[in-house]
């Protein structure tokens, strides 16, 4: 197999959520999800730190982001170097609001 895929989907609910700009003034949110995996004794949670980048997509987070809401995300994962040592998180490519109306 030549080509490598790199794209990743989850579905949780939203936990911390930040609104801020780049560097170059451009708007992103970043925000965390919970996502449940539920055996037979207990429920393992797991918190997923989201960016997103998109201009669009960042102005349809700030509409209907808020804690506690249930969203899929889908994007692709990516490193990079933070206080405690490497981090993986995922840039959002679209985020989607399942019980929105």
């Amino acid at each position: 197999m030549s080509d490598d895929v790199n794209h990743v989907s989850i579905s949780g609910n939203v936990g911390k959520i930040d609104f801020s700009t780049t560097g170059s003034g451009a708007p992103v949110c970043t925000f965390t999800i919970a996502s449940d995996r539920k055996t037979p004794d207990r429920t393992i949670t797991a918190w997923v730190k989201i960016n997103v980048y998109p201009v669009a997509l960042v102005t349809v987070c700030k509409a209907k982001l808020a804690k506690g809401v249930k969203v899929w995300v889908e994007g692709e994962l990516m490193n990079r170097e933070g206080r405690i040592g490497e981090l993986t998180e995922i840039r959002a490519r679209r985020v989607l609001f399942p019980e929105a109306r």
